[in-house]
């Protein structure tokens, strides 16, 4: 990523977080109030993560990238010379890459890319991401996530 990304190490530590409480589903106390958050969705191949791209890129408006496997097994990514979306294997690399926190994670980063140019995890991201959310998994949803991002002191 070009730039200085100061605040990756605090989204992902927000993002981690809100994923786990996604794993479960369910109601969740929220300071004395009652949210009810979906299960994330797990995608058992590269073709379910791709269907569900396309989805929502429709849903925002925007041209959905392209999804591909990638080699390696430690994290997903965004090309955004190629916009493309890569994604390591989930057949060798476990569930975690399927998860739907993950891949909202990379559409956030392209149609960031796409209407600020920016790779980074700066405050344009995180409202792309905070819409992506909203618009796929709930306002509820997306409290959550702006929570864990406004604890992690993401100015």
């Amino acid at each position: 990523m070009a730039g200085t990304d100061s605040q990756r190490s605090a989204v992902y530590a927000a993002e981690d977080q809100w994923s786990a409480i996604l794993d479960r589903g369910g109601i969740v106390d929220f300071f004395g109030s009652t949210l009810v958050v979906p299960t994330q969705r797990r995608f058992g191949d590269l073709q379910a993560a791709r269907d569900y791209v396309q989805g929502v890129c429709a849903m925002i408006g925007v041209e959905a990238p392209v999804v591909r496997a990638r080699r390696g097994h430690t994290r997903a990514h965004y090309e955004s010379s190629t916009a493309t979306i890569a994604i390591p294997d989930m057949e060798s690399t476990g569930a975690w890459a399927g998860r739907e926190s993950v891949v909202l994670h990379e559409i956030a980063h392209h149609w960031t890319f796409l209407t600020c140019g920016s790779l980074t995890h700066g405050r344009d991201f995180r409202s792309a991401m905070l819409t992506v959310v909203s618009e796929t998994l709930g306002d509820q949803a997306a409290l959550l996530l702006r929570a864990g991002y406004d604890g992690a002191v993401c100015g």
